[in-house]
């Protein structure tokens, strides 16, 4: 082979592996995006259901959130098995969990790896949802431990 045909054939070596590797790097950072957004629409979804459950009057089985009931008592009028449910989408293991009304609001948190421990330190995901029963808000309240300054209520 010639010089010139060698010069080529590493060049064009080489633009393919960038392109191959900006893709695996694209990909990476889109499935992070995925994962964060099912936990958010998992942990809005769960709100959304346990404040229906608290705008149910308890003869049809709803639940008062302002008097501090039980997590399982929460979960069984929102219409869930535990208070542990699933996050759907947001991969193997990933679980949500939701807490009791210690005064406002009450907090729906999701994360990857089924622990909720609000360690932005670890590489676990996590998004926690606040639950107002005096406003009728669900609202988006952290995100990988950082605060959310504009969120939306549903």
């Amino acid at each position: 082979m010639g010089q010139q045909q060698l010069l080529l054939l590493v060049l064009s070596t080489v633009i393919v592996g960038l392109a191959t590797v900006a893709g695996i790097q694209a990909f990476s950072e889109n499935q992070q995006q995925a994962t964060q957004d099912a936990l958010v629409q998992r942990a809005i979804s769960i709100g959304s259901d346990v404040l229906s459950a608290h705008n149910e009057p308890s003869q049809f089985g709803g639940v008062d959130l302002t008097n501090g009931p039980s997590k399982s008592k929460i979960a069984t009028a929102a219409g869930y098995d535990s208070s542990t449910p699933p996050a759907d989408g947001a991969g193997d293991g990933a679980s949500c969990t939701i807490g009791t009304t210690i005064g406002n609001p009450t907090l729906i948190t999701c994360a990857t790896d089924g622990s909720i421990s609000n360690d932005s330190s670890t590489e676990a995901q996590f998004v926690e949802v606040g639950i107002n029963p005096n406003t009728g808000n669900v609202t988006v309240t952290k995100i990988n431990g950082n605060t959310v300054t504009s969120t939306s209520s549903v």
